[in-house]
């Protein structure tokens, strides 16, 4: 095993209150920090937390398209594993949720022979569970991202607890400050139709960032949705519509002690 070593860690969602004590005292050990994260405070921390602390984010914005900056961050972490140090990547949220580069970085320094590994962090779906007060064991869980969701016309289990993410920002590869998300929206909206009935409720949902503040959680009719309903971190939870069939054979074989 080399030298160097990689541990990327997520700063959870709210200031502070999200990060670790493992996360923590990975940040404040390393020899090197990397951090791109979304909050002004919670980089400020960071570079207090260790001197030896560098943003992401000259990397992150220098390209036009999202997938050219995290190819460029992951070959950029790779590099500083060269160097015979102890390299600590934070992250906004958990750092494999919607956080490709340094998930890769750690995959391709084990297959380099480095140690490497990923530290869990609280996520915006774990907030959502939390203030949705939703228990995703009960009826079952699917999570899709918006565009994917329609390039791929995934199959949607209206019987399952549905989370789509990138509501805001729909279609869109860019770093675009400015997004016309209407056409993609109304797409959404088309596709979400087919599934469920125009009057389903549905919640616009963004978990708070800083402790004391509360949630946005806004509940409207699926055909009512609009492009003022949402913002660039915004996620929308769509409740189950109907009871699953149960299988009364497999019940029997199993035997469970049903009770409807």
């Amino acid at each position: 095993m080399k030298k160097s070593s990689l541990v990327v860690v997520g700063s959870g969602i709210k200031f502070l209150s999200h990060l670790t004590i493992e996360a923590k005292v990975n940040i404040e050990e390393a020899d090197k920090v990397l951090y791109l994260v979304n909050e002004p405070a919670i980089k400020q921390w960071i570079c207090k937390a260790n001197i030896n602390s560098e943003s992401l984010d000259k990397i992150y914005f220098k390209y036009e398209y999202r997938l050219e900056s995290y190819k460029a961050i992951t070959n950029y972490i790779i590099d500083q594993l060269k160097s015979d140090k102890k390299i600590c990547v934070v992250l906004y949220g958990h750092p494999c949720v919607y956080a490709k580069p340094a998930l890769d970085a750690v995959c391709q320094a084990r297959q380099l022979g480095y140690y490497a590994k990923v530290l869990p962090g609280i996520s915006a779906e774990d907030c959502l569970f939390s203030d949705l007060l939703i228990n995703p064991g009960s009826h079952g869980c699917q999570s899709f991202d918006a565009t994917n969701l329609l390039v791929s016309k995934k199959h949607i289990d209206i019987t399952c607890h549905i989370i789509v993410w990138q509501v805001g920002v729909i279609g869109t590869l860019r770093h675009a400050k400015i997004h016309n998300n209407k056409v993609g929206l109304d797409f959404l909206i088309e596709y979400l139709c087919t599934y469920y009935d125009k009057d389903h409720k549905i919640i616009v949902y963004e978990a708070a960032q800083y402790a004391g503040l509360e949630p946005l959680i806004k509940s409207i009719n699926l055909s009512l949705l609009t492009t003022n309903d949402v913002s660039r971190i915004s996620t929308i939870y769509i409740p189950p519509a109907k009871s699953p069939v149960q299988d009364k054979e497999m019940i029997e074989k199993l035997g469970i002690n049903w009770i409807p």
